[in-house]
């Protein structure tokens, strides 16, 4: 027995954040969910599955558009073609409702309810196999809808799918579907797949609990490789084995500048770093530059009004398949060195400012946005926030301590 464990594929995604970035850049990044998506179909037919599992999230919102509702039915032909099924579960952006009963979807494609609902099946090989799952019937399912699944029954093969989280995550997530592992355990199937969370893991190894993690990175804090479990038999056990799809990836790059570099310097720079990724596939790239408070006041201000980003995409737009959307200049000068700055004022007052409670208070109802809570979740959007505070104290420090340097001359 062969199948494919997807989840969080996210088509339509809105990437609101990089709508600015030229026209062939914004397509490679729109068009990126959907690439993905075909690259899992062809992986399918190629390996010959028995089945696909879809945990969740096919479409990034409930009100999708025509062009994701018809890419969609093609793919699913196109396994229909090769009598290769399909078990699909709704998640909490593309949760039942009007727009998913209109859609005629190939006769290869089973469609969970949103109470817990057992799909049987026969592969050609006499294989007995069980897939248990069901849809979200609104965005956010609170309740442990894992507590009402079947006790394992006579088949060869037992799967459980579920789009939702541990109980024991602390953190928004939670609040989707919880679940404890335990309780999964104690249910004795041979397989759990799992959606929700973005990020690929293993919570079990025997029997696998498994969050695939979503098929393409959308932004920065899903960053690397991105795909799915392709998951094959070896006797009484599955054996799951990643597979990637992504087809843009997210990364992080660094570089340190001294106080010898100049503008153009800091050009070649970054686009060395880059040249040498040496990445089959287009990479989206933050840029961390360190030590800048070492620079000259005039290449910081062309770092801090965006002129060195627009310098360094243009470059790239000619000849190179990667992107970068980002340059942060990041301190790497210990507070204390400045005697204009207080750092132990400077610690406290960090302590006090950059608090779950603030940020939230700050951010008001744009909470009501996932991809805004999605983002402020993260700690590395915190430590940004700190480190654009700390670069502004450096800097301003270091210009108080040369104007008394000059004022003594």
């Amino acid at each position: 027995m062969k199948f494919i464990h997807s989840a969080d594929i996210h088509l339509d995604s809105p990437f609101k954040g990089l709508r600015k970035a030229p026209d062939q850049v914004w397509q490679l990044i729109h068009d990126s969910t959907y690439r993905a998506f075909s690259n899992l179909v062809t992986t399918a037919i190629k390996e010959n599955v028995d089945f696909v599992l879809i945990v969740g999230d096919l479409f990034d919102q409930v009100q999708h558009s025509i062009r994701a509702d018809l890419f969609v039915n093609e793919q699913f032909e196109r396994l229909n073609q090769k009598q290769i099924p399909v078990y699909l579960s709704y998640g909490n952006h593309d949760y039942l409702n009007d727009n998913t009963e209109i859609i005629n979807y190939p006769k290869n494609v089973h469609v969970f309810s949103s109470n817990p609902q057992k799909e049987q099946l026969t592969l050609k090989d006499g294989t007995t196999v069980s897939i248990i799952g069901f849809s979200y019937d609104k965005q956010a399912v609170k309740e442990d809808i894992v507590a009402e699944f079947p006790a394992r029954d006579q088949a060869d093969f037992e799967i459980g799918t579920v789009h939702g989280s541990l109980d024991s995550l602390n953190a928004p997530e939670a609040n989707y579907a919880p679940f404890s592992k335990t309780e999964l355990l104690n249910l004795h199937y041979d397989y759990w797949a799992l959606g929700h969370i973005h990020k690929r893991q293993v919570l079990n190894e025997d029997p696998a609990i498994i969050y695939s993690g979503n098929l393409q990175g959308r932004h920065k804090n899903e960053p690397g490789t991105k795909g799915f479990y392709l998951v094959s038999s070896e006797g009484e056990k599955l054996i799951p084995k990643f597979k990637e799809a992504s087809v843009i990836n997210w990364q992080k790059l660094t570089i340190e500048v001294t106080a010898a570099d100049t503008f153009d310097e800091i050009v070649k720079t970054i686009l060395h770093h880059i040249e040498i990724l040496l990445d089959k596939q287009p990479n989206f790239i933050d840029v961390k530059i360190k030590n800048v408070q070492t620079l000259s006041g005039a290449v910081l201000t062309r770092i801090k009004d965006g002129s060195l980003l627009e310098v360094v995409q243009q470059k790239l737009l000619k000849n190179s398949q990667s992107w970068v959307y980002e340059i942060t200049p990041v301190p790497a000068q210990e507070l204390s060195n400045l005697s204009a700055l207080d750092s132990g004022f400077w610690e406290q007052s960090r302590k006090k400012i950059f608090t779950e409670e603030n940020v939230t208070q700050i951010a008001g109802k744009l909470l009501n946005y996932s991809f805004i809570t999605e983002a402020l979740n993260e700690k590395s959007q915190d430590t940004q926030l700190q480190d654009l505070a700390e670069t502004l104290l450096l800097e301003n420090g270091g210009r108080e301590e040369q104007n008394d340097e000059d004022t003594k001359d």
